[in-house]
């Protein structure tokens, strides 16, 4: 009798559960969807209707698979109905700020500036980052790009000395040496054909390049094994990409897909190299009086000596280092190239100005005369303009609030779609598509009807903490090669720009390099 009792109340207990979870489901994936878009419809904001569970991922699909068959001629610079199409149709449709649906989550795409500001400029971390894709977290970790609140602000006071002017100063060095090798490289290959030219798919390259510096600059001595996690991490962002239109359902990441199987196993395997080299500082540490002043060692020192940071923590900031300052970096150079390539009076003038401020063939002198190089400055703000490196970020709202005179739920995504603002002609002028480095002539704040248009690098409280070790890698690295190489691109170049987390040429950059004598004329 007593256990048919028990039996009874763990059946009902059971039963209770289920429904609870039944309820708690219809609640997230029907009937909060429908009142959130009755919401925002009585606020005049519109947008592709919500379908259940997938919500506006079958149209994402849909019309990314339509722009797949073609590609751009190579002096067109608006992607956009490449790389977003969706964006792009949803903003003609419902106007500059509309509602779509990632999955059941709400999401506002706006390129109303004034919400932009507010969005960037919040310092109360309202407007919080958000994975969405959970296969992103294994790329970019538990760092300080994806960090909020309090722990945003305990990362950052641990990072925040790898960016101070004597790293910089020697992170340059490091660029001058890799940039060195690069080029001895390409002087082997032009031996073996005519002596003076060869094509050399450039955005591989830089991809190396970048490797390296950022490499050294995480991991000191042991660099090469940044290769090792660089990797691991391309493969898994191969493995987002392709899930990028899985519906952001909690439980998703759970199923024992094969991608997610292989996600897993790749984030171990990177998570043990990592882990290794933690151990070995923390096993040299007397033998080297330190645990070394690269990012490793500052993350590690946080650990061991303050507990500042968790092991899992340091494990993110590494991940998140290599992949986005590898990443970005490494596509800065690549999409400059192709625009000093495709505009040849320009690659003149940044290739004049370089041999008059930088007059010596010793190329360890250019460090010091970077800042005179205001034309190559120039051109890389239009290239981070016309091609920057994240076609569009987004913030996920912590509690409901009113921004820009919407009020917006709690839990709502809020996009920017950074490669549409950069083109908008309101803001940027009726030139707005076509390479004009001259609009920077007095600076970025100068540069457009917004001071703070060009969002390459965001604005605000999390603007990105290495845009300035970005900035003058790349300054290093274009300065040092246009001394001795001229550029043009090569027939063979099929101009397809592609998201790829960061924006990429689809089948690479070859171009067509030459050598120049020291004073800039051809061979």
């Amino acid at each position: 009798m007593e256990a048919n009792v028990v039996q009874a109340l763990v059946s009902v207990l059971i039963v209770s559960l289920i429904l609870r979870q039944c309820g708690r489901a219809l609640w997230y994936l029907v009937w909060r969807p429908y009142a959130v878009a009755r919401w925002f419809r009585e606020q005049g904001i519109q947008g592709p209707p919500y379908r259940l569970v997938v919500g506006s991922l079958p149209e994402f699909r849909r019309l990314l698979i339509s722009g797949r068959g073609y590609a751009l001629d190579a002096g067109c610079h608006d992607y956009a109905s490449l790389v977003h199409p969706y964006f792009q149709k949803w903003a003609s449709d419902y106007g500059r700020t509309f509602l779509y649906w990632f999955g059941p989550i709400p999401a506002i795409c706006s390129t109303d500036m004034e919400l932009v500001k507010q969005v960037l400029a919040d310092r109360t971390h309202l407007f919080q980052k958000d994975y969405l894709n959970p296969k992103f977290e294994i790329i970019f970790g538990k760092g300080l790009i994806f960090a909020n609140g309090d722990d945003w602000k305990r990362h950052r006071r641990v990072v925040h000395p790898i960016f101070n002017h004597e790293k910089l100063v020697s992170m340059s060095s490091i660029t001058l040496e890799c940039t060195q090798q690069m080029m001895e490289r390409w002087f082997a290959k032009m031996k073996k054909g005519n002596g003076h030219q060869v094509e050399i798919d450039i955005a591989r390259d830089f991809r190396e390049l970048t490797v390296t510096v950022i490499g050294r600059m995480i991991y000191g001595k042991n660099y090469e094994d940044a290769w090792g996690v660089m990797q691991l991490l391309w493969e898994v962002q191969s493995l987002a990409i392709s899930s990028f239109l899985d519906p952001p359902i909690p439980w998703f990441r759970y199923l024992p897909t094969s991608r997610n199987r292989r996600s897993r196993q790749l984030d171990k395997l990177a998570t043990s190299k990592i882990m290794r080299l933690i151990h070995e500082r923390v096993a040299k540490k007397d033998a080297e009086g330190g645990y070394g002043d690269d990012l490793l060692g500052l993350t590690v020192q946080a650990w061991s000596d303050t507990g500042t940071l968790s092991i899992d923590e340091i494990i993110g900031e590494c991940k998140t280092f290599l992949g986005a300052g590898q990443d970005s970096t490494a596509n800065l150079l690549a999409w400059a190239m192709f625009l000093l390539s495709s505009y040849p009076e320009w690659q003149e003038k940044v290739r004049e100005e370089v041999l008059r401020e930088c007059p010596t063939s010793n190329v360890v002198h250019i460090v010091d005369d970077l800042g005179k190089l205001k034309m190559l400055n120039m051109t890389l703000l239009e290239t981070l303009r016309l091609y920057n490196p994240v076609a569009f970020v987004m913030r996920m709202t912590a509690r409901d609030t009113t921004v820009a005179n919407i009020r917006v739920p709690k839990g709502t995504a809020i996009t920017i779609p950074i490669a549409m603002l950069h083109r908008d002609q309101d803001v940027w002028g009726a030139d707005s598509n076509e390479f004009n480095p001259m609009r920077f002539e007095n600076g970025s704040w100068r540069a457009a009807n917004h001071p703070n248009a060009l969002l390459s690098f965001s604005y605000g409280p999390r603007a990105c903490i290495g845009q300035n070790f970005a900035m003058i890698e790349a300054q290093t690295v274009i300065a040092i090669l246009l001394k001795r190489f001229s550029f043009s691109l090569s027939p063979r170049y099929i101009h397809k720009p592609t998201n790829n987390l960061t924006l990429i040429p689809k089948y690479g950059l070859p171009l067509i390099v030459k050598t120049l004598l020291d004073d800039g004329r051809a061979v």
